[in-house]
């Protein structure tokens, strides 16, 4: 055991040693505390710097677009102007020489090898169409067929058919000035009202007759392409339906608003015919040459038979049906199947959608949609027609209950907890149940084609749809 002294000794010792244990952590606390500080104030001043030099872009940018403004005064109005030229350079019109006397307006359509526009007559201020066709693109028998149509529409005058009023050359263009129908295609009011009401389908086709009819049996003119694209109308105010009348089958059909005897209804006032590219004069000969759209082509064209002036009441019967029901009668995917279903003339008044029709109007299509054109009706046979002679019916004031039927016509979209959604294959491609195809355009090259293609005649028109390019422009 130590002695007192040896105690005291150890005693201090202890104390010493304790002290300098306390004082080393002590100093490794503090230096822990100041390095943190040390970090934190590296990444405060590293963020005050980052926002500065953001602050300093910023400034700079705002500092630039001052200096563009303050050397261009008229910074807005310059940058509205450059946005003005862009849109008028879009809808800037062509010039083409030889046209100094009429001023475009407007494109309306365009074709294969043409154009046409709205214009203004500036020496009368009548407003016009004008379609120009480019001759360099045409073959010497496609020149020979332009000039064939003017011919035949020279010869033409009537209040049911669309007038030629001028035609003219330059070296590079044919100009053919037209009557202009501010309405355009009747088929674009078949696809906005869906189907017409018997009224407003005997307003139009009774005009259309009218002009058939001065063609056949005054001018000796066979058209051979009747058909909604070819068919032009004058627009007037549509005159809300004071009772409309029901809307079949859950459609959203516009309300084609009140008829007006005399006047018309739908916004469908006057009717013409358009197109002359197909014609032919005929007087009473007969001829057999494939033309026309499969669709409404009769079944002598597809059987490559002799056919005559009967052509176009089979095209009639076509464009009625479509008027009151809303689709073609003739309509499949496959050419082939067309083909055989305008042959057999094979067709039906389709439940539910004909069952509203009166008997007399499907009497009517009954014998324009005849197989044999010696049992068709001519043109005065059809307008001797009770359906044709019939006074306006005043509209159905109650509102019938609505159908729920099964679909069963493959033209129709596919049903949604059975309501119906449209009428056609889609109105968007209504126009190509009308324009499957073009049967031959280009007379002169039948003979070659038709050795070129084996199995005939009526090949040679399956051939010709199956392979003929984008339809000419319908307007005229």
């Amino acid at each position: 055991m130590p002695s007192g002294t040896g105690v005291v000794d150890a005693f201090k010792n202890l104390i010493r040693h304790g002290k300098n244990h306390h004082s080393t952590r002590q100093q490794q606390e503090d230096a822990a505390y100041q390095q943190a500080q040390q970090q934190q104030a590296q990444i405060a001043q590293q963020q005050r710097a980052e926002q500065q030099a953001r602050q300093q872009r910023e400034a700079q940018q705002a500092k630039e677009q001052q200096t563009l403004r303050e050397a261009s005064p008229k910074y807005k109005e310059q940058v509205e102007q450059i946005v003005q030229e862009e849109r008028e350079a879009k809808g800037k019109m062509p010039v083409y020489k030889g046209l100094e006397n009429y001023k475009l307006i407007e494109k309306m359509g365009d074709g294969a090898f043409s154009n046409v526009y709205k214009a203004i007559d500036l020496r009368s201020g009548q407003k016009v169409a004008v379609k120009v066709v480019r001759k360099y693109e045409l073959s010497a028998s496609q020149r020979a067929n332009i000039l064939k149509e003017v011919q035949i529409m020279r010869g033409i005058n009537h209040p049911a058919i669309v007038k030629l009023l001028a035609f003219f050359e330059s070296p590079e263009h044919y100009f053919l000035v037209l009557e202009l129908m501010e309405g355009g295609e009747l088929f674009h009011q078949i696809v906005k009202l869906t189907y017409f009401s018997e009224n407003l389908a005997r307003h139009v086709i009774v005009q259309v007759a009218q002009g058939i009819r001065y063609l056949h049996e005054e001018r000796g003119v066979v058209h051979r392409d009747i058909k909604p694209e070819n068919l032009l109308f004058e627009r007037i105010p549509i005159v809300p339906s004071k009772n409309p009348p029901p809307k079949q089958f859950d459609e959203d059909k516009e309300d084609e608003g009140e008829f007006i005897p005399g006047v018309g209804g739908g916004g469908i006032g006057k009717v013409k015919i358009a197109d002359f590219g197909l014609s032919k004069v005929v007087w009473d000969e007969q001829t057999m040459t494939p033309c026309g759209t499969v669709g409404y082509t009769a079944p002598e064209i597809v059987k490559d038979e002799r056919y005559s002036k009967s052509v176009d009441m089979w095209a009639m019967g076509c464009v009625l049906y479509t008027l009151l029901c809303g689709f073609p009668p003739f309509y499949d995917e496959s050419i082939n199947v067309l083909t055989e279903k305008v042959a057999r003339g094979y067709y039906t008044f389709l439940s539910p959608w004909w069952d509203t029709i009166s008997d007399s109007a499907k009497d009517l299509i009954t014998h324009l949609l005849c197989v044999d054109p010696a049992q068709r009706y001519t043109i005065d046979e059809f307008l001797a027609h009770p359906w044709v002679t019939a006074a306006p019916a005043p509209p159905q004031p109650t509102p019938l209950p609505r159908i729920r039927a099964p679909l069963d016509s493959p033209l129709l979209a596919d049903a949604r907890g059975g309501v119906r959604e449209a009428r056609s294959p889609g109105l968007a491609t209504l126009k190509e149940a009308f324009d499957i195809t073009y049967a031959v355009h280009r007379m002169e090259e039948e003979g070659a084609r038709r050795r070129a293609q084996k199995g005939g005649p009526f090949r040679y028109v399956l051939y010709n749809m199956i392979n003929s390019p984008s339809p000419p422009l319908s307007y005229v």
